[in-house]
Formats: structure tokens, C-alpha cells, sequence
């Protein structure tokens, strides 16, 4: 096995070493191991959609942190974000949920956007699994 170093916010290994104390991990490696896992995971489940989707992207931000370059993507996007929903979750955080409807490469793009950005906290995304209305039909 290789060695690797990485840094981590003072807060942020805070947070892990506490959940460190109540979950059933080994050792902080381990939780390591198993986020990478699961980022593989999600970043090959992203790879392999194609066509239309129906999504939901949800991003978790420091509130004074809400840079110009987030608010850009949000507009370079506009053609694929339905709906825009924005939460104060307390005083230091943010939360917002966007429901997208378009295709898949434009969703690939706009997730590889908000990672980007260093003040994103958290991003999570889920599919729908309803199949998008045909280019030109009616919404009743």
C-alpha cells in the first residue's frame, strides 16, 4: 500500500476524528479509503449516463463564500436548471438544490464546475429516473 499525505482544514479533521469516536472505521485512512471508494464510484455512475436526464444537484456552501465564478456557472447553465431552490441553513451556511433537465454532457459539465470550486463544501447529485419529454412536445 502507498503512503500519501494530504491536508485537511483544522474544522474538517475536527469533524472527522468526532465521527471517527461514533462510527466503526479503523482509522482515519479508512474513512479516506472508503470516501475515495465512493468517488470513483460516483464519478464512473456520472461517466456512463448519456442522452437526456432529469436530475437533482444539490450544493452546500459557506455563506460569505458564494463566489462570482458559482453565480456564472449558475447563468452559463440557465438552459438546463428548471428550478433553483436557495436555503439558509445558519448563519455561516448555505444550501441550494437545482433540478435539472437536459443533456447528460451539460450536466457532467456544470457538476465538474460547482467541484471546482473551492467553496463548495459538499455537492451531491441523483437521477431521476423519468424519461425526459421528446424535443417539441407539450407539457399538459
Amino acid at each position: 500500500m502507498v503512503v500519501i499525505s494530504i491536508s485537511l482544514p483544522d474544522e474538517l479533521l475536527s469533524e472527522l476524528d468526532k465521527v471517527l469516536g461514533k462510527e466503526w472505521y479503523a482509522s482515519r485512512s479508512e474513512v479516506i479509503r472508503h470516501a475515495v471508494r465512493r468517488y470513483i464510484a460516483e464519478y464512473r455512475s456520472l461517466g456512463s449516463i448519456d442522452g437526456e436526464v432529469i436530475a437533482t444537484v444539490t450544493v452546500l456552501y459557506k455563506k460569505n463564500n458564494k463566489s462570482e465564478n458559482q453565480l456564472r456557472l449558475q447563468h452559463e447553465f440557465g438552459d438546463i436548471i428548471s428550478a433553483f431552490l436557495h436555503s439558509h441553513m445558519n448563519e455561516d451556511t448555505c444550501l441550494e438544490v437545482m433540478v435539472v433537465k437536459g443533456y447528460s454532457s451539460r450536466l457532467k459539465e456544470l457538476i465538474d464546475g460547482m467541484k471546482a470550486n473551492r467553496n463548495v463544501m459538499q455537492i451531491n447529485f441523483a437521477l431521476m429516473g423519468i424519461e425526459p419529454e421528446p424535443a417539441g412536445s407539450a407539457t399538459k
